[in-house]
């Protein structure tokens, strides 16, 4: 089985696009959620100082993190698919390997430009211009600090393959673009007997050596959000903690089985509009039981969408626990012989 599939797009239901919310008025949620992440399988995010095996990356305080970017582009990459967004990749900007897939993308999907006309996703989570931020969104995360660290062993990984959008028969479905990639859980992680190609020189080698924390390991983390309307409240929530039978993935090496977290809410504080600067109105804090019943009610109509064609695909993919044995990259030469198959026969 690949080791990952394409989430399938409803190309009937484009994204809704609405003005940007101004930070300075009040006028819709604002708060914060505490999360706790455990690693169900082991889990990798390199620090990128050089040294084998390769380390976890550390703050200064020696406490290993999953950077707050790494939290954004997660839960962004899930509204855009949910909600849905706009196509931060395939547009016109998008060439690699001398493909261009903007004529396979309705001109509805591409890329937010306008912050009047601005879609779920880049509302909640910003827009930005090279490295110029045009508008910076209303949620945002701190990095995911450990707070219980298993030790694992040292691995060889398998050779993790670029994306090869040129590769059209998986990348493009019935002319358009197949969708949102994602990767397969999986029940143990694919190791190397050591450097790949065997006994390669430093500078041909095509796999890496790392130290990974092992599952069991504990993160905490903080969202912060700020003027999200009901829709986007719901939209946020249901990404942070997904459903029964779902888990996410993070990080590096996540073809080879790493990366599977569960992620699940420890405390939320929410404000009204306005509340946040009337000192007789206190933030609302839940905590168990009526923390539980708030997600559940705040993610329900997710939970009972039975006809997303996005939310039927992504729970077939992030299925947990994993309903396949074996994960694995097709050969070089399974493509050179195969070059018109679908991913749907691998």
């Amino acid at each position: 089985m690949n080791p990952y599939d394409f989430v399938p797009v409803d190309w009937e239901r484009p994204p809704e696009r609405r003005p940007y919310s101004p930070h300075h008025v009040f006028n819709g949620f604002t708060g914060m959620i505490k999360c706790l992440m455990k690693a169900e399988v082991p889990v990798f995010l390199p620090d990128q100082q050089r040294g084998s095996p390769k380390q976890f990356l550390k703050n200064k305080k020696g406490e290993y993190i999953i950077p707050g970017s790494s939290l954004k582009g997660l839960f962004r990459n899930l509204v855009e698919t949910i909600a849905p967004g706009c196509w931060l990749v395939y547009d016109e900007e998008y060439e690699k390997g001398n493909v261009n897939y903007q004529k396979n993308l309705p001109s509805a999907f591409y890329r937010c430009r306008d912050i009047g006309q601005l879609c779920p996703a880049c509302r909640m989570f910003g827009v930005i211009n090279g490295s110029r931020v045009i508008y910076r969104g209303k949620v945002g995360f701190d990095d995911a600090r450990c707070i219980l660290a298993e030790s694992h062993d040292s691995i060889y990984t398998i050779i993790l393959s670029t994306p090869k959008p040129r590769h059209s028969a998986w990348y493009l479905k019935n002319g358009r673009v197949a969708g949102r990639k994602f990767y397969f859980h999986q029940n143990a992680i694919n190791t190397a007997p050591g450097w790949l190609p065997r006994n390669a020189p430093p500078d041909k080698r095509q796999n890496q050596y790392i130290k990974p924390l092992n599952a069991g390991s504990i993160f905490e983390f903080t969202a912060y959000f700020e003027n999200l309307d009901e829709e986007e409240l719901s939209l946020l929530v249901y990404a942070l903690f997904l459903e029964n039978g779902m888990r996410h993935k993070i990080g590096y090496a996540k073809p080879a089985g790493l990366g599977t977290v569960h992620i699940q809410p420890a405390e939320l504080f929410l404000y009204h509009p306005g509340d946040r600067y009337r000192h007789s109105a206190p933030a609302m804090v839940f905590t168990g039981e009526g923390l539980t019943n708030l997600i559940a009610k705040k993610t329900a109509r997710f939970v009972d969408d039975q006809t997303s064609l996005p939310l039927a695909g992504l729970r077939r993919i992030w299925a947990w626990p994993p309903q396949y044995d074996r994960y694995s990259y097709p050969s070089k030469g399974w493509f050179d012989d195969h070059p018109t198959e679908t991913i749907a026969n691998t």
